[in-house]
């Protein structure tokens, strides 16, 4: 039977009724609290639940994300409202559901949470928040759930994603002189292909990571 831990960071009843259901019937063990003080785990676990109609749910899924980064996060909402269900993806949850599908839908992605977990996405902003502005529109750190600073590139009519950091001494590269594409480190002039993450000038010797970004 698996030790593997389902943390609910609820007491609403059909969530866990059905959460607990599930977790039996596949060997998981939950562990219910009101909040992440009430915890002492020995182990991380491996999800946790908690509400979107609660306040301050984006820096809860944020200390969630900071306190246990490979934890599948899943919020659930009593009813699909868009405007909570998109705050929900942009705090960082990995699932979001009503309460009554949360159990199955829990289920069907912890099957393939340890393949995902590092192909994570992420819901950035509204295309349209992006009119008119060029260049840097968006920059991301660990605590959105991301594995290192990213920056977010508008580019003719497209965005781009790319690793934050100069692989040469880590300066922030939105900091930096964008030209087209090109983006210069502020810290030693190293220059590096927005679009590809393609170094074109040294001090630095390696590229820079980019991210798939889906509109």
């Amino acid at each position: 039977m698996s030790s593997e831990i389902i943390v609910i960071l609820t007491e609403d009843p059909v969530v866990v009724r059905n959460l607990t259901r599930v977790a039996v019937a596949d060997g998981y063990v939950v562990q219910q609290a009101l909040g992440t003080d009430d915890l002492a785990l020995a182990v991380p676990p491996v999800a946790v639940v908690l509400n979107l109609e609660q306040a301050e749910t984006t820096e809860l899924v944020k200390q969630m994300k900071a306190r246990w980064p490979e934890a599948l996060v899943a919020g659930f909402l009593l009813n699909p409202l868009r405007e909570l269900w998109e705050v929900g993806e942009a705090a960082g949850c990995d699932l979001v559901a009503t309460r009554g599908a949360l159990a199955n839908q829990l289920r069907q992605k912890l099957t393939t949470w340890e393949t995902e977990r590092d192909k994570r996405r992420l819901r950035l902003f509204d295309l349209a928040d992006t009119a008119g502005r060029l260049g840097v529109v968006a920059r991301l750190d660990q605590e959105q759930g991301v594995p290192e600073p990213v920056a977010i590139y508008h580019l003719r009519n497209q965005i781009f994603a790319v690793c934050d950091a100069c692989p040469h001494a880590g300066a922030l590269l939105s900091t930096g002189e964008l030209d087209g594409s090109v983006v210069t480190c502020p810290l030693h002039g190293s220059q590096f292909d927005v679009r590809t993450g393609e170094r074109l000038r040294g001090p630095a010797d390696l590229e820079i990571k980019t991210f798939v970004v889906e509109v």
